[in-house]
């Protein structure tokens, strides 16, 4: 601020900003958007014209519902760059959207009583031996899934190099949702010997037998992936008991570079066969 820039009370601010009162101090709290000065004696908070643009800004942000972390990173960014950031912030939300309205379409078909979640898919069986793994595992949320298994099945190839001996696999431990946060252990096969950092862990995965189902790259989206388990769970329930093993997803090809109707993986649930 110059000596000669003129300063609006926080009340006049809030009136050419059109943010409340309580929004405009919730964004000082968070360093979001300080005043310029503030009365050492009253306490009073002081605003300049020049802080209309970022609060107007804000006030967009805050529009798409983003939350104020990501209000927060297109703030950081070079005024040149915030286009970009908040282009792949946006892609993001549309990702989150188009989830969470395939898991209504799912529990809309579930609360009508449709039969066909689990006979549209030709759910097999099969042995899978012991197998030792190298591991990256973490406790989170849902907007955070997919990120981490791309990441960590990177890094795992990264570390692997040519020491893989398997299909990737993606073992769910509890559930992942907007409250429950797994975990998520991302799970690469290899033979020999490894050394591996202390975030990494080695162990053996057990020989087990799992009803599986394989699905295309379009179908390892809601609702479709969501009717597969329901397939395989089913088939589980039918013909044996369930072990201690956890369901999870097996991913034998790279992921980039297959179409959408290209076989890209399976769901599959270890369970104990019938004697």
């Amino acid at each position: 601020m110059t000596d000669t820039e003129a300063t609006l009370t926080i009340g006049a601010f809030s009136r050419a900003s059109r943010l409340s009162l309580k929004a405009l101090r919730l964004y000082d709290d968070l360093g979001l958007l300080p005043p310029a000065r503030v009365d050492e004696g009253t306490g009073y908070r002081y605003y300049t014209p020049s802080q209309l643009g970022t609060a107007h800004l804000i006030g967009l942000l805050r529009q798409l519902d983003l939350p104020l972390s990501e209000v927060r990173a297109v703030l950081d960014t070079p005024a040149q760059a915030r286009a970009s950031q908040l282009t792949q912030l946006w892609a993001r939300v549309e990702r989150e959207h188009g989830r969470r309205r395939g898991v209504a379409q799912y529990l809309i078909e579930k609360l009508q009583g449709e039969t066909k979640m689990t006979t549209t898919f030709d759910v097999q069986e099969r042995f899978v031996p012991a197998q030792r793994v190298a591991t990256l595992t973490r406790r989170l949320y849902v907007a955070d899934l997919t990120d981490f298994i791309g990441e960590a099945f990177d890094r795992l190839h990264t570390l692997l190099g040519g020491q893989g001996a398997g299909a990737g696999l993606v073992i769910y431990h509890g559930e992942v949702n907007a409250d429950s946060d797994g975990p998520v252990e991302v799970c690469l096969p290899f033979a020999g010997s490894l050394s591996v950092p202390d975030d990494v862990t080695v162990r053996e995965e057990p020989a087990h037998f799992e009803a599986f189902v394989t699905l295309t790259k379009a179908q390892f989206v809601f609702p479709d992936i969501l009717r597969a388990y329901d397939a395989v769970f089913e088939y589980a329930r039918h013909h044996g008991a369930s072990g201690e093993l956890h369901p999870r997803e097996v991913y034998p090809v790279p992921w980039d570079g297959l179409g959408e109707h290209d076989p890209a993986g399976d769901v599959a649930y270890p369970f104990v066969p019938r004697a």
